[in-house]
């Protein structure tokens, strides 16, 4: 059987992976993550979660300032400003570079905390 696991679980599973060699089962992470009220029992992140800055919440409003969207997604200071043009009150990048951020994606060019705002920033757009 192959159980599909919440992405906060997926998430924290490869974090420890590069971190630990340890045996560490997913089942066993997302009971902790439960256990613990990081997650609901849904996947979601606990208000008490985000808080304590165990999860970070990358939700986007609309019309936010370039400065805020930085603090959400820091991994753009390292780009030129002009690259990012602001479309139907979003952020949005250039295809290219889009794809550049895939392949560097691919090839594990980022850090974890980079990847995951890369991965955050793509899923939405």
């Amino acid at each position: 059987m192959n159980i599909i696991y919440p992405p906060l679980v997926e998430q924290s599973f490869q974090f420890y992976q590069r971190k630990n060699s340890g045996d560490l089962s997913k089942t066993a992470l997302y009971r902790s993550m439960v256990a613990n009220q990081i997650i609901t029992e849904n996947g979601h992140p606990t208000a008490e979660a985000i808080e304590r800055g165990f999860v970070r919440d990358f939700y986007e409003e609309q019309d936010l300032s370039f400065e805020e969207f930085l603090a959400i997604y820091p991994i753009f200071t390292a780009y030129e400003t002009e690259l990012f043009q602001k479309i139907d009150g979003f952020w949005e990048i250039p295809v290219s570079l889009k794809n550049e951020l895939m392949i560097q994606l691919e090839q594990g060019k980022f850090s974890y905390d980079e990847q995951v705002q890369v991965e955050a920033f793509l899923s939405e757009r």
